[in-house]
């Protein structure tokens, strides 16, 4: 008997063990049913979400195409435009230019003054320049190049020699 009711005893706690077990699997199918309908859930919430946001593209789109981008450039270049204008505006009230000018002008009345030193430098050149004879620069130029160039040369250079010029003696380098 004493075995008959230590097997008792095991059967019960079998059974027992059975019960939790079988309590158990039960909570976790129900938390994995729950958590399959929360997805669920969820996925026709972003479904949703999904159909409403391709909606608003759909909408953005169409009024993109309807959108007359000239109006909307004007729009832009006028907005842009009173924007600009205010800023130099500001920055002109702002702005002190006294002083620059002051140098500005300081730097004009310099360069004035240099300009009027070159134009009498250039009258006094003018002045030179006409004073010179083209004919005796020529024969100055053709001497002093026919020099150089060789004995048969130097004879056409002496030919040439102007009145002013000494005659130079190109074999023994001396000078008269």
């Amino acid at each position: 008997m004493n075995e008959l009711s230590q097997f008792k005893k095991k059967q019960n706690q079998i059974f027992i063990l059975v019960g939790i077990n079988f309590l158990l699997f039960m909570v976790l199918f129900a938390g994995l049913g729950y958590v399959t309908w929360q997805s669920a859930v969820l996925v026709n919430r972003l479904k949703a979400n999904l159909d409403q946001a391709e909606q608003a593209i759909a909408g953005m789109q169409e009024r993109f195409r309807n959108m007359d981008m000239d109006a909307l450039v004007d729009n832009l270049v006028a907005t842009a435009s009173e924007r600009i204008d205010h800023s130099i505006r500001n920055v002109i009230e702002k702005a002190d230019f006294s002083e620059a000018l002051a140098r500005a002008s300081e730097k004009m009345e310099a360069t004035q003054a240099v300009l009027a030193k070159t134009g009498k430098a250039l009258e006094g050149m003018h002045e030179t320049v006409q004073g010179i004879d083209n004919d005796e620069i020529a024969r100055r130029v053709s001497y002093h190049i026919l020099e150089g160039l060789g004995d048969g040369f130097q004879q056409a250079a002496e030919t040439r020699r102007p009145a002013g010029i000494p005659r130079t003696d190109t074999g023994s380098g001396n000078t008269e």
